[in-house]
């Protein structure tokens, strides 16, 4: 996902201007609407490349970031659509990357929104110390450590049981196959895990995806960043309590691995 801006970056016209996302998945969009809210940064959102065009003929944006397909054109497409406007031709397109096919090994290699919207606010001029957690390289977290001896689970029902909010940041690598590793992006409110992206997955399948991949490379490492978690987000399919959820989750990983030995 790259989109260079044409003209130099200039700070203070980033956190005027908004950011335009035209996002399939609406929790997606509110979790980026969250995270560069925390920047400063305001976020507007359009259903389909024809009602982004719109939007953009009313308003200036600073940036725009899309699916790689979209309901009624490419990602590709629309970024030429706008490169052709005279009035747009400067406004940089970031295209996410589209999910590879199944049995491709970087099927899971897919960043994650903090991944995304560090790397679109940094490439429009903002500082490092303007981003938020847990956009912010390096950013101290207040839990971190590696998969080796406690699972991932075990550190969530924790949390849980402290009755937390903040982001997760947990990236398996060694996958087999696979140019980059496999980065997921889980957000408690309260205790309750409430958001989850991985590999491309959303909600419970993004939380099974991950902890497949941990339990079968065991080589994971987990940031856990103390914040403010968004009141209007919820993905769908995390509706139980985080023990109740991991439980679930277990249950499903055993009926996965049980149903592949038997070919």
């Amino acid at each position: 996902m790259t989109a260079v801006p044409r003209s130099p970056a200039r700070p203070e016209l980033v956190s005027a201007l908004p950011i335009l996302t035209i996002l399939n998945d609406p929790d997606r969009a509110a979790m980026y609407r969250h995270l560069a809210g925390q920047a400063g940064v305001p976020t507007i959102e359009a259903e389909g490349a024809l009602h982004a065009l719109t939007q953009l003929e009313r308003m200036p944006v600073a940036a725009i970031i899309c699916d790689a397909q979209m309901e009624d054109m490419s990602g590709e497409d629309f970024r030429e659509v706008v490169t052709a406007e005279e009035s747009t031709h400067d406004v940089p397109v970031y295209v996410l990357p589209q999910l590879p096919e199944a049995g491709n090994g970087d099927a899971g290699a897919l960043p994650t929104s903090p991944q995304v919207l560090g790397e679109v606010l940094t490439e429009l001029g903002l500082s490092p110390a303007q981003l938020p957690v847990p956009l912010r390289t390096g950013a101290p977290a207040h839990l971190h450590g590696d998969l080796s001896q406690f699972s991932l689970p075990e550190f969530l029902n924790w949390v849980a049981e402290m009755r937390f909010s903040g982001h997760w940041l947990v990236t398996v690598s060694s996958r087999q196959g696979a140019a980059q590793p496999l980065a997921g992006h889980l957000v408690m409110r309260g205790g309750d895990l409430v958001y989850a992206e991985c590999g491309g997955h959303s909600g419970k399948a993004a939380v099974f995806t991950l902890l497949q991949a941990i339990e079968e490379y065991r080589d994971a490492i987990f940031h856990f960043y103390l914040a403010e978690a968004p009141d209007d987000v919820r993905s769908p399919d995390l509706h139980a309590a985080t023990p109740r959820l991991l439980i679930e989750l277990a249950v499903d990983l055993d009926h996965h691995a049980a149903g592949h030995s038997l070919h």
